[in-house]
């Protein structure tokens, strides 16, 4: 049995966030992870999210780029907090606590996303959360 954790929501927030940019490629998602106090997901813990999300029919995966499906987006958009709190960490621990209901029985087992293009997003992330942290 998989269950989905925190980690699990904070690729799922990055990917929402990613879809708003119109980035949908793996480095797009990977450089739109919100800032949170936790440390970057790895390689293999987003290839586990991305399979765990397949199996359950939560991203639509159309060659080189990912999408919500509608089911996600609004999960998402549901567990995004009021104008009195606006901070990532409350959001991805809304949804955290959202996907705990959810648990797969097996996952899928694709290999779309590569290495390489987590490398470029992680780079990415880094420039940018540095560029937040500048001003």
């Amino acid at each position: 049995m998989f269950r989905l954790n925190r980690m699990d929501a904070w690729i799922l927030l990055a990917m929402f966030r990613a879809g708003n940019q119109n980035k949908t490629d793996y480095a797009g998602i990977v450089s739109c992870l919100p800032d949170i106090s936790l440390a970057v997901p790895t390689h293999q813990e987003f290839k586990a999210a991305y399979n765990k999300f397949l199996y359950i029919k939560f991203i639509v995966a159309e060659g080189a780029n990912t999408s919500l499906a509608p089911a996600a987006q609004q999960l998402v958009e549901a567990a995004q907090p009021g104008p009195a709190i606006s901070s990532a960490q409350a959001w991805v621990d809304a949804i955290c606590n959202t996907l705990a209901a959810y648990k797969c029985k097996s996952m899928c087992n694709r290999h779309e996303w590569q290495e390489a293009q987590y490398l470029l997003g992680v780079e990415l992330f880094s420039k940018l959360k540095g560029a937040n942290n500048v001003n």
